[in-house]
């Protein structure tokens, strides 16, 4: 794991990579979204948390290779258009493996779907959940991965930062109980994850989740 703290520390630092990512996520996020150098200033409301989803949604489903951080602070409202967005990204990026980009698009996809079958084989593909273990195991892990997502397929959900906070702590207690070492995918998921709820418990809003998410993965 130091490796990987260092590798992000160079490029918060040196912003090595920056346009290459942007190059990348051109081809896959929504056209509304203007990859600038200097912001407007005008700050978000909770008529943008939807794009913002889209953005987080876009990099997951799309990409192996994204920006980490989605604090409100590096994007600004565009005022001809509602869903448009400038974003002048930080320095922080990071590429998931394979393996792993592949299993979170499962669990994704098989949470919004109600199909417990792909939900818990994306998270074997994570390496968070092994085949050797009893199902009583295999079952406590999954519960906890599900109450993560607030019932998000059924109503709308408003993000609160108190509620990631001790969601995810119940994710790293129970898989930490069950022996689970957390590499360096684990982390910046963790890290898009909270910098994402950050921006949205700050502009605040109801958000239709399953809809943005069913959206995202149509294009």
């Amino acid at each position: 794991m130091l490796s990987e703290v260092t590798t992000l520390s160079n490029r918060l630092i040196t912003g090595k990579g920056v346009d290459a990512v942007k190059s990348n996520l051109k081809g896959v996020i929504s056209s509304e979204i203007e990859f600038v150098e200097t912001l407007s200033g005008k700050k978000l409301t909770a008529d943008n948390g939807e794009m913002l989803l889209k953005i987080y949604f876009s990099q997951v489903m799309h990409s192996k290779i994204f920006f980490l951080d989605l604090r409100s602070k590096h994007f600004s409202r565009v005022e001809t258009s509602l869903e448009g967005l400038q974003w002048k990204p930080g320095n922080l990026w990071a590429e998931l493996d394979e393996d792993f980009s592949q299993g979170i698009q499962m669990v994704y996809k098989g949470y919004y779907a109600d199909d417990d079958v792909d939900f818990a084989e994306g998270l074997k593909k994570c390496q968070l959940v092994k085949n050797h273990w009893s199902e009583a195991q295999q079952q406590e892990v999954l519960e906890v991965f599900k109450k993560h997502f607030s019932n998000g397929r059924e109503e709308k959900i408003h993000f609160n930062l108190e509620h990631f906070q001790k969601s995810f702590s119940a994710i790293f207690k129970t898989l930490i109980k069950n022996k689970i070492r957390l590499d360096k995918n684990f982390l910046y998921l963790g890290v898009m994850l909270v910098t994402l709820y950050m921006a949205l418990d700050e502009i605040g809003g109801d958000y239709d989740v399953a809809k943005i998410f069913k959206e995202v993965i149509k294009t």
